[in-house]
């Protein structure tokens, strides 16, 4: 078998950004129910421009995740603070699942479309690390003229879908808000029961008989 197929495949964007304007889109629509998880006591719409994202543009941009289905929300929200096959109900606490719509009609870059091999595309644009080539392909694309991605989320080997919306870097507060609900025993049971991840307690020290 050939080295390079252990080497990274994915292609660098191309410096002439007109190059992209055939790369294939996909138009989110106004009424497209969108999910994520939140932290208890903060806004839903928020970008972020630190980096730390796969798809973050830098401040003053920055990018908003979300997901199509609530089940791959919460595995992206998991990710890897999951604890082997587990994760803490105080974790699931913390947070609330969120169901949300788009201000208006979004072309989205379709990460997710077979077309996008013809400029260099793998999978790897999915799940590799660290972020570099990810957010070049965002900004580039953005530059491009999209307004956000369509992706295959890291955590979920099902490949659910994610959407990155480009916009300005913080919170979104003139932005409807949505739906706001517990990550209750229904979203925990999917989860054990289709991902294999159980939700257990971590008990108090109180709770706790220290052994001499």
């Amino acid at each position: 078998m050939s080295a390079r197929r252990q080497t990274v495949s994915l292609a660098w964007p191309p410096r002439d950004r007109g190059e992209l304007q055939a790369f294939p889109h996909t138009v989110l629509a106004e009424d497209r129910d969108l999910w994520r998880v939140v932290g208890n006591g903060r806004g839903p719409w928020w970008f972020n421009g630190s980096g730390h994202g796969r798809f973050d543009l830098r401040e003053p941009e920055g990018t908003c995740y979300l997901a199509t289905d609530e089940l791959s929300a919460l595995l992206e929200a998991v990710g890897p603070d999951r604890l082997g096959g587990a994760v803490s109900t105080s974790f699931l606490d913390a947070r609330h699942l969120r169901r949300l719509r788009p201000p208006r009609p979004l072309s989205l870059a379709d990460l997710t479309s077979r077309r996008a091999s013809g400029f260099g595309f793998t999978l790897e644009i999915h799940t590799i690390v660290p972020y570099d080539l990810p957010q070049a392909w965002a900004a580039s694309l953005r530059d491009a003229g999209a307004a956000g991605l369509l992706y295959f989320v890291r955590h979920d080997p099902a490949a659910g879908h994610g959407v990155a919306i480009f916009g300005r870097q913080g919170e979104r507060t003139s932005w409807a808000r949505g739906r706001g609900q517990p990550i209750g025993p229904p979203l925990a049971e999917r989860l054990e029961k289709e991902c294999g991840i159980s939700v257990i307690a971590v008990p108090r020290l109180d709770q706790l008989r220290i052994a001499q």
